[in-house]
């Protein structure tokens, strides 16, 4: 599985996280493609791309209300 402009539509408003344009961009580089030879389950997905986001807000001092 990987990570697509619709599912982080979907973060922004149900996950309420602070998801700028360049965090987008970072994420679909990030995420966008499976981590061959391994593949993501939307479970692990979701999970790396909340503590990345976490990180990135974090270091940008940003509070998130991440999940």
């Amino acid at each position: 599985m990987t990570l697509t402009r619709s599912m982080i539509k979907r973060l922004r408003f149900f996950g309420r996280m602070g998801i700028d344009r360049e965090l987008e961009g970072r994420l679909l580089r990030q995420f966008g493609c499976e981590p061959y030879p391994n593949e993501y389950t939307e479970q692990d997905l979701y999970e790396q791309v909340r503590k990345y986001v976490m990180l990135y807000n974090q270091e940008r001092g940003i509070v998130s209300k991440a999940f």
